[in-house]
């Protein structure tokens, strides 16, 4: 008997990491904002990759998938591509506002990455004025 594919792709997935949800229904992985579910704003979803497969979940129901291709250093995403949405039993009641052919809409955004700044150690230069003004003293 062999077990079923999802569980074999769950089981063995390297990357397993929790994100929560914008209110767009986007999360956030490393320089990447990857689509969701916006009915689910504010949750959290579980995020699984494996091999080039990133898979994202909430409550065992796959959301969307996307490939992915690593960086050299196999630590970083160079890039994410081919999404794909998935039916799901938590479709927000909300109707479009726009009809999607007049719309140009992002599943995937990529974000740069977050500029470290120094701290700005503000210094303050204290100057006494003379206290003697005249020249004579006492």
């Amino acid at each position: 008997m062999q077990p079923a594919p999802d569980l074999v792709y769950r089981a063995f997935s390297t990357i397993c990491e929790t994100r929560t949800l914008t209110k767009a229904g986007y999360a956030k992985f490393r320089n990447f904002l990857l689509y969701g579910e916006r009915a689910l704003a504010g949750k959290k979803t579980l995020i699984d990759i494996f091999q080039e497969t990133l898979t994202l979940e909430y409550g065992e129901q796959p959301l969307s998938r996307y490939s992915v291709e690593w960086q050299p250093d196999d630590t970083h995403l160079l890039r994410v591509g081919n999404p794909r949405l998935y039916d799901h039993p938590y479709q927000g009641l909300q109707l479009p506002l726009w009809p999607t052919s007049e719309v140009e809409w992002f599943v995937i955004i990529h974000n740069d990455p977050p500029v470290r700044r120094r701290k700005n150690r503000g210094r303050f230069v204290v100057i006494q004025p003379l206290l003697f003004a005249d020249g004579a003293q006492g």
